[in-house]
């Protein structure tokens, strides 16, 4: 057997993707044999999953993988047969196919780990398919007579490598959509630049005199005139090159809504027959190009919802029966275009949510349809579950907990609703793709966020009489009506930049599952399409941001979660004076060092919030430099530094006679015993995990340090 050190990594990396095409392609064809209702299309689809067979058995012979290779020729031996003797495979048998398909897969995971499957791969499915090829056709398939052709839609077996067609790294693409970013950040940046040179212009012709006109002003004039024009030519040659990149850049990433569908209609077939019912999938919208990194993203959230819709959703065929409805239950996946954004929807045609029981789950009434529709949205709360029992199936409340998380991860929004002829829908709204995003800038407390545009319903300003108290929850007036509100400032623990003599206040109004929110800023300073960038996984946790941008005059924004102000406008009770803030009186003074500007941003956020000073440092020799300069109360460091790492700055704090005494505490991604007790015998008085970070857990250190 070859080992993975033998074979050209190019090599390898496409026979792995070629295993889990062709595993898919064959878990397709068989449940594509099972659901058609003629003869004819049923051979021709065994025809086809029998030339996908051959195929992989051959590449998987070339690259000596002979447990795929040998899995392949027992299917191809089957298949081979009911071609022979033009017979229609029944279900025993296609059931044995589809376990071969999925110890396909399973190989295929183990290539992508880097592991070659061994001879015996699939021993259990092999021996299984041996013992029905033995037996020819005296078992498990019969031969019937033509009958007419029914249309039927093709199932999707990919074409040869000579269509035209080529494979593309995912990496390659996404560096590639990272640069056309840059350049929209750097067209930016031109424009601002040609808007520059238009005002040094219009000030040397305010400044030239009279009596000169011919003098070395007017010579200014003149040349930064051209140099206006050329910039403002420049800019726009450059913004038709970027377009077009970027356009271009952005169809090579994408992929039909259907491959976020794969394994759908195996996952209904399983769930059904395991639980006694009978469902069919259909897909609407499958065509609609979508983003590849959205598509791989919602994969997983389309698994869990369609699981759940026959788990909780579908009842038994005789309760069907006894209402009136059709034996088979039906679960529909769409995909829709609503402007800028994608939707969509995963309904079935079952019982519906159990209002009774989620109301005994949470404790809430359900009287009022706002009630209702709010009792429907905890849903999605860990440990909340539509199911009264648990089984190995359902009950344990935790699959819509991770639909709501995936779905915020790539900055979207899930809602749920009834549908009044029975049965549930699930809402999943998303951006078309996550690289970039079309934002709005505000100001709160002195930084600068960012809100998604396709989140955004119109911007607006609040007259301070327009704030009113209903049900003990506060709302404020607008031209649509009264909407619950969010204090921006207020709820990052921020000072407010808005004067107390100012009698209106500008808010952006946003869309989320419960209906319109308004968010209230100290400003609105603008519009423009960045690159966003991901926190990374050590800042998962924090839920009220989506991300981080850099703005072309180098800050640092923070991308806002819509869905989670929503829910903190939701949670606001009544206050007596919506612009009451209390801020320590004696600010103590904190040094943050990390080597990240997102880390750095984030944290100092956090800290300002509690009413502290905060200074930053790249890295243990600048923080060093700044202590010495201008002193801290307390230091927040990072361990992974250049320059000098964090155990390396806590011993030099220590070993410091002036600031020996001052507390560190430790914000690190290391996360081993052995490195905790590092940091705390080099001196640190905390030491916290960044995957484990939580705001209030951490200035409650900051409180028991300082």
């Amino acid at each position: 057997m070859i080992t993975p050190e033998e074979l050209d990594p190019g090599l390898l990396n496409m026979f792995t993707q070629e295993v889990r095409e062709r595993a898919s392609e064959m878990e397709n064809a068989v449940l594509a044999i099972e659901a058609s209702g003629d003869a004819d299309r049923k051979r021709h689809l065994q025809e086809e999953l029998l030339r996908v067979a051959h195929s992989l058995k051959g590449a998987a012979g070339l690259l000596q993988v002979r447990g795929v290779e040998t899995i392949c020729h027992w299917m191809e031996e089957i298949l081979s047969i009911a071609a022979n003797e033009r017979l229609v495979l029944e279900k025993p048998r296609l059931d044995l196919l589809l376990s071969a398909a999925d110890a396909i897969t399973e190989a295929a995971k183990l290539l992508e780990s880097g592991e070659i499957p061994s001879p015996a791969h699939g021993e259990d499915v092999v021996e299984k398919l041996k013992f029905v090829a033995a037996a020819g056709s005296d078992d498990g398939s019969e031969e019937v007579q033509h009958s007419p052709a029914v249309a039927e839609p093709e199932i999707a077996i990919r074409a040869t490598d000579t269509d035209g067609s080529m494979r593309v790294s995912a990496a390659r693409l996404d560096a590639l959509l990272y640069r056309s970013g840059e350049m929209l950040t750097f067209n930016a940046v031109m424009r601002r630049h040609a808007e520059q040179a238009s005002s040094l212009r219009e000030e040397a012709r305010k400044m030239r005199a009279p009596t000169d006109p011919t003098g070395q002003v007017a010579s200014v004039e003149g040349g930064l005139r051209q140099l206006a024009a050329f910039l403002r030519q420049d800019v726009r040659l450059m913004q038709s090159a970027v377009t077009a990149l970027d356009e271009e850049i952005r169809l090579a990433r994408t992929q039909p809504f259907a491959e976020a569908c794969k394994g759908l209609g195996r996952i209904v077939r399983d769930v059904a027959a395991a639980s006694g019912k009978r469902a069919e999938l259909e897909i609407r919208g499958g065509e609609i190009e979508v983003d590849r990194s959205i598509v791989s993203a919602l994969q997983d959230s389309l698994r869990h919802l369609v699981r759940n819709a026959v788990a909780h959703g579908i009842q038994t065929p005789e309760e069907r029966l006894a209402a009136g409805r059709p034996e088979k239950g039906r679960i529909l996946v769409s995909a829709a275009m609503r402007g800028n954004r994608m939707e969509v929807r995963v309904e079935d045609d079952g019982r519906g949510l159990n209002l009774t029981l989620l109301s005994a789950a949470t404790g809430e009434s359900t009287h009022g349809k706002q009630a209702e529709a709010d009792i429907l949205r905890r849903v999605f709360e860990p440990g909340v579950s539509t199911s009264a029992t648990v089984t190995s199936l359902s009950g344990r409340g935790i699959g819509l907990d991770i639909v709501k998380s995936n779905v915020e991860r790539l900055r979207g929004a899930v809602d749920v609703s009834q549908v009044p002829t029975g049965g549930a829908v699930f809402t999943l709204t998303l951006p078309l793709t996550l690289a970039t995003v079309r934002v709005l800038e505000v100001l709160a407390g002195g930084h600068v966020f960012t809100i998604d545009t396709a989140s955004v319903q119109r911007v607006i300003r609040i007259d301070r009489r327009d704030f009113t108290l209903t049900e003990g929850r506060s709302f404020v007036g607008t031209p649509a009506g009264p909407m619950p509100f969010v204090d921006l400032s207020h709820w990052l623990r921020l000072q407010p930049n808005r004067s107390d003599a100012s009698e209106t206040t500008p808010a952006v109004v946003v869309d989320s599952p419960g209906g319109p929110t308004a968010v209230l800023v100290d400003e609105i300073t603008g519009e423009q399409e960045l690159l966003t960038r991901s926190l990374g996984p050590r800042l998962a946790n924090v839920r009220r941001y989506s991300g981080g941008m850099v703005l072309p005059d180098g800050r640092i924004a923070l991308l806002l979660n819509v869905a989670v102000l929503a829910e903190a406008a939701a949670e606001v009770r009544h206050s007596n004076n919506v612009a009451r803030r209390t801020v320590a009186a004696a600010r103590r003074k904190v040094l943050v060092v990390d080597d990240s500007k997102y880390v750095r941003t984030l944290v100092k956020l956090i800290l300002e919030g509690a009413g502290y000073d905060v200074t930053m440092a790249t890295d243990g020799t600048e923080a060093l430099k700044q202590l010495r300069d201008h002193g801290a109360d307390v230091v927040v460091a990072d361990v992974d530094m250049p320059s000098m790492n964090g155990f390396e700055l806590t011993r030099a704090i220590r070993q410091s006679d002036r600031f020996t005494g001052t507390p560190v505490v430790l914000v690190t991604g290391r996360e081993s015993l052995e490195d905790k007790v590092k940091g705390l015998r080099a001196g640190a008085n905390a030491y916290l995990r960044k995957d484990q970070f939580d705001a209030h857990d951490f200035l409650e250190t900051m409180r028991q340090v300082v």
